[in-house]
C-alpha cells in the first residue's frame, strides 16, 4: 500500500462508505462481490464430467471402471484500480448550511460515482455478450411485453427455464427486470388474470407476488440512472438498464465450488477489514482545500454465460 494511503486513510469516512450504497444500483445481483487476496490470479473451471454416462457395473472379483480424468481448465481475473476525488474548498466549508457535513456528503457522492459505473460495467458485460442466450423481442410471435395483445410473459420466461438448466446445471432462481419493464409487467392482462382472486391493495401485483408468479426466488427491479450527456451539457437522464430483461441462476452466496452468471472480483488491497474500500482526506495548501478521495479495486467478470437468457427490448 502507498505511503499517501497509509499517512492519511479516513476510517469513519472509510466507514461510511462501506454502509452507504444508493439501493437503485442492483447489477451487484446479479455479479455479486467475491473477495481475493492478489490483485490478480487464476482460478480453477471444471467440465461436466460428473454428468457423462459411465458403465458402473462391476464383474465379481474385477476392479471398479475408472472414469477419465478431470478436464479441468482455468479462467484469470485482474482488479482495475477504481478511484475518484473531489476538493472540499475552504469557502465552501465556511458557508456549508446542510445537516450532513461536507465530508460525509462528499463520500457519499464519490461511492455513488464508483458504485453506477461498476453499474455500467455489469450491464454492458451482460448485454454486449456474444455468448449469453438471448432473443430480441419485436414482433409476432415474439412480441414484446407491451403488446398486450399478442404477449405472455409468463409463457416466455417459462420457456426459457429449461435453457438455463442445460446450460450451467441449474434452475433460474433470478428475475431481473429494468423499471420500464416492471411497469409494464405489473398491468399486464395475463399477469392481472392471475390474481383475480387476490387482494391486490396497490391495484397490481407486489415484486414478492411476481417472484412467486414466475416461480424465482429473486424478482429485482433495476432503476438505475445515468446522464447520458458529456460534462458540461445540460443533464439527460436515462435508465442504465434500459428495457431489458434477464432470467439467471444466481447463487445466495459466491465461493468456491459454484455456478454463478457473473463475479465481482474484489481485491482487499491489504485492508481486509475495509473490504478493500478506501476513503484518504489530505490537505491541498496551495487550493486552499481539503481533498477526499475514494478507491477501491475490482473486476467485473462474465463466468458462466450459460447462467442467463436474456430478453433484448423486453418492451415498447
Amino acid at each position: 500500500m502507498s505511503e499517501v494511503s497509509q499517512a492519511h486513510l479516513d476510517q469513519f469516512l472509510t466507514n461510511y462508505s462501506i454502509v452507504y450504497r444508493n439501493q437503485e444500483f442492483v447489477g451487484p445481483r446479479l455479479f455479486p462481490d467475491f473477495p481475493v487476496a492478489k490483485q490478480n490470479n487464476r482460478y480453477p473451471v471444471f467440465g461436466f464430467e460428473r454428468f457423462k454416462a459411465y458403465n458402473t457395473e462391476r464383474a465379481p472379483g474385477t476392479e471398479a471402471n475408472e472414469m477419465p480424468a478431470w478436464r479441468m481448465s482455468n479462467d484469470e481475473y485482474y482488479c482495475d484500480g477504481k478511484a475518484q476525488k473531489q476538493l472540499i474548498a475552504d469557502e465552501l466549508r465556511a458557508q456549508w448550511e446542510l445537516s450532513v457535513g461536507p465530508e460525509v456528503f462528499t463520500t457519499e457522492t464519490l461511492a455513488d460515482i464508483i458504485d453506477k459505473q461498476r453499474e455500467i460495467a455489469i450491464y454492458n458485460a451482460i448485454m454486449g455478450s456474444a455468448v449469453i442466450p438471448n432473443i430480441d423481442l419485436s414482433g409476432t410471435p415474439n412480441a414484446q411485453w407491451s403488446d398486450f395483445q399478442n404477449s405472455d410473459p409468463i409463457a416466455a420466461i417459462e420457456a426459457q427455464r429449461s435453457t438455463i438448466l442445460l446450460g450451467c446445471t441449474k434452475e433460474p432462481n433470478t428475475l431481473f427486470v429494468s423499471f420500464l419493464v416492471h411497469q409494464q409487467l405489473k398491468q399486464h392482462p395475463i399477469i392481472l388474470d392471475r390474481f383475480k382472486s387476490t387482494a391486490l391493495p396497490l391495484g397490481y401485483p407486489s415484486d414478492q407476488q411476481l417472484a412467486g408468479l414466475f416461480n424465482v426466488e429473486n424478482f429485482v427491479v433495476a432503476k438505475s440512472l445515468y446522464d447520458t450527456t458529456k460534462q458540461g451539457i445540460a443533464h439527460s437522464l436515462s435508465y442504465i438498464w434500459g428495457k431489458n430483461a434477464i432470467l439467471a441462476y444466481v447463487p445466495q452466496q459466491q465461493g468456491p465450488m459454484q455456478v454463478s452468471l457473473g463475479t465481482t472480483f474484489r481485491w482487499l488491497y491489504d485492508v481486509p477489514q475495509n473490504g478493500g474500500m478506501l476513503v484518504k482526506r489530505y490537505r491541498v495548501e496551495e487550493r486552499s482545500g481539503d481533498m477526499i478521495e475514494y478507491q477501491t479495486y475490482y473486476c467485473v467478470k462474465l463466468t458462466v454465460p450459460g447462467a442467463a437468457y436474456v430478453f433484448k427490448n423486453a418492451v415498447a
